[in-house]
């Protein structure tokens, strides 16, 4: 479990992950992942502190796990990256879910020391269908995938959801 944001940590979201993975391989599926990130988080802690960037940091983490549902799964994937497994999911529901959650940070706002922090993120999501029997598809298979989604949003402006199928 991450400290900070009480959502699983890396390590624990991948074996997490695998297992459902294992679970879908045997009688087949669909997953889909996401991943996004704080923009410019950087300018956030160099121009508010590190105390604002836990804030931030904790702000997404909370309006994510707001939205997923109960057998998704959340994780920290380091620093202000995050990721989520939704085992079978449509491509257009894991769009809608990313997009609905890229709204409502765009709309929130972290008060830290009465400084006013808004935030935005950019959004990669990735589909895959799993036939039984298949052992192909991993999150580890998913996750460059959902990396190069969320290259492509931040490289269309930031702020947005980018779909790689």
């Amino acid at each position: 479990m991450d400290g900070l944001t009480q959502i699983l940590n890396r390590t624990f979201f991948i074996n997490k992950s695998e297992m459902l993975f294992d679970a879908l391989s045997m009688e087949g599926g669909s997953v889909s992942v996401i991943m996004f990130d704080i923009d410019h988080f950087k300018d956030v802690n160099d121009t508010f502190g590190h105390e604002a960037g836990d804030a931030v940091i904790t702000l997404v983490a909370n309006t994510a796990k707001e939205h997923i549902r109960e057998g998704d799964l959340l994780g920290r994937y380091g620093g202000e990256e995050f990721i989520i497994c939704l085992p079978d999911t449509a491509l257009a529901t894991e769009y809608e879910l990313a997009d609905i959650i890229r709204k409502k940070v765009s709309e929130s706002i972290a008060v830290v020391n009465e400084e006013k922090i808004s935030v935005t993120c950019s959004f990669g999501v990735t589909h895959a269908l799993i036939k039984a029997s298949d052992r192909s598809q991993s999150i580890k298979t998913l996750m460059p995938r959902a990396d190069q989604a969320l290259y492509a949003a931040k490289k269309n402006g930031r702020n947005c959801v980018k779909v790689i199928a």
